[in-house]
């Protein structure tokens, strides 16, 4: 047990060193302390207690304070880890921010059956009233293994789904087996010392653990540090590159259009038509302007400069000044039936619709129909970009929103980053954004942004 306990605080630790901003970090390493409770717990009555009475140190007020420190140890195993593991599971989904069970209370109602195992006197020489603590450490054990599978099952990218994928392996299997051996078999059958056994499967942990930390990186520990780092600025200068590149093309591409559309009308448009078109080309010079202000280095993030902005607005504004020159024999049909606000990046928002809306129309070489509805539900605001396009098949589908994955071969400046990068604004949005597609009957587009309290529609 001495090495379960190393092995998992030294994991606790080091990821705590590693990330100690941030929450799943946290409480993963809250995972690796309470399961090395369990062990100190073991090491101290099987290890220090019998070396201290052969040294002829166990005094009854050391015994005393031994056992107290064993109990302690004991009781942070058997109902922390339970806690532990289903807080992490819930705040590791990739949906959690969207959830309506984001509150600060979530945390402290979870911690109620722990508090109140408390109040029951535990049988003779038992260390937990075992049928009580298993009555809600099954379910949150259970919860929690379905809450990490289901998160790998809709992790869109595929990156991130290896990644979830490797924390499944690791703490699924340990947590299962931990239910029988901690609380189902001593409850129910009366086995106490199966307990000894998991020092065998959280050795498989750590070694899921080890390898995903010098293969790919675990919850943010990465053990080649020097490969992580070259491997991290490769990829930012890279993306900066290609979002900038992506952002300079399509307003460049628009105002090009509509300078030769000006030209062309010389002395024919009306001036209100005239008017319309010169705000189009001001507004694309300020967009390409708030892109390249908002990327903050070759290797920084992109920041959010957030304001009340109205969607319907800028879907229209995205819709009849940046895709009414490429529309040609698309059908472009208006759904817009929410007029109320949210805090958002403009800039970064209206890269994100003519991204989407251009990627649907290039969908659809032959004419089609784009169809932009605005809706809202009691929780969330939602954008549905459809075409009829020929859509993807179910492989192209899971890779769509993998950095540098384009299904557009052959095109120049074309780097793949549009919808990984889409993604991740939406998740700075705390919005999610989901596709639905299949081969023949086109590909429709969710983003959904969560209302703010009070929020209506006016």
């Amino acid at each position: 047990m001495l090495f379960v306990l190393i092995g998992l605080w030294t994991i606790g630790l080091l990821l705590i060193v590693t990330d100690p901003k941030r929450q799943t970090t946290r409480w993963i390493a809250s995972i690796a302390f309470t399961g090395g409770s369990g062990g100190l717990s073991a090491v101290i009555h099987d290890d220090v207690m019998p070396f201290f009475y052969d040294q002829g140190w166990l005094t009854e007020p050391v015994a005393g304070m031994m056992t107290q420190a064993e109990t302690i140890c004991s009781l942070v195993c058997y109902y922390g880890l339970p806690y532990t593991f289903l807080m992490f599971t819930v705040v590791y989904h990739p949906h959690y921010s969207s959830w309506s069970l984001r509150k600060r209370w979530v945390p402290w109602a979870l911690l109620i059956p722990v508090l109140v195992s408390f109040a029951f006197e535990p049988s003779a020489d038992d260390p937990i009233p075992y049928r009580f603590v298993t009555l809600w450490t099954t379910p949150y054990i259970l919860a929690g293994i379905a809450i990490l599978i289901h998160a790998t099952v809709k992790e869109r990218n595929s990156f991130l789904r290896k990644h979830r994928m490797l924390t499944t392996l690791a703490a699924a299997p340990t947590l299962f087996f931990a239910l029988f051996t901690l609380y189902v078999l001593p409850t129910y059958f009366g086995l106490y010392e199966w307990w000894r056994y998991n020092a065998w499967v959280i050795g498989f942990t750590l070694t899921v653990i080890l390898f995903s930390s010098f293969r790919y990186g675990f919850m943010g520990l990465q053990i080649s540090i020097q490969n992580q780092k070259l491997d991290y600025t490769l990829r930012a200068i890279t993306s900066g590159t290609a979002i900038l590149n992506h952002a300079i093309k399509n307003d460049v591409g628009k105002i090009r259009l509509f300078s030769e559309k000006i030209k062309s009308e010389a002395g024919q448009a009306d001036e209100e038509q005239l008017t319309q078109d010169i705000e189009v080309i001001m507004n694309a010079s300020q967009h390409i302007y708030d892109m390249i202000y908002r990327i903050q280095g070759q290797t920084q993030d992109v920041i959010l400069h957030e304001e009340e902005l109205r969607l319907d607005r800028l879907l229209e504004q995205s819709m009849e000044a940046i895709m009414a020159p490429s529309l040609g024999s698309v059908e472009a049909v208006r759904e817009l039936r929410y007029t109320g606000s949210i805090r958002g990046d403009r800039a970064q928002l209206s890269e994100v619709f003519t991204n989407v809306m251009t990627n649907a129309v290039e969908a659809m070489p032959q004419g089609g129909r784009l169809t932009v509805r605005l809706t809202e539900s009691k929780r969330n605001i939602t954008v549905e970009i459809k075409d009829t396009g020929a859509g993807m098949d179910k492989k192209q589908l899971k890779r769509v929103f993998d950095p540098f994955y384009t299904t557009k071969s052959g095109k120049k400046l074309n780097f793949g980053l549009g919808l990984s990068y889409c993604y991740s604004v939406v998740q700075k949005h705390k919005g999610s954004m989901t596709i639905d597609s299949k081969q023949g009957a086109g590909t429709s587009v969710f983003i959904n942004f969560p209302k703010k309290k009070g929020g209506r529609g006016r």
